[in-house]
């Protein structure tokens, strides 16, 4: 039981730091992705991509 318990640990330690090593990665896949939502707006609004006002 011990050894499962150390070894949930040792997984969450890892996952945690993992994560904060790409969490500067999750902003700029957002800011990306707001991007990428907005000219899509655009486009279905019939505006011409590139030209937001």
């Amino acid at each position: 039981m011990k050894v499962f318990i150390g070894s949930i640990i040792v997984l969450f330690l890892i996952g945690a730091g993992i994560w904060l090593v790409l969490s500067p990665s999750f902003k700029k896949v957002g800011e990306t992705a707001s991007k990428a939502k907005e000219k899509l707006k655009g486009e279905d609004d019939g505006e011409q991509p590139g030209k937001h006002e």
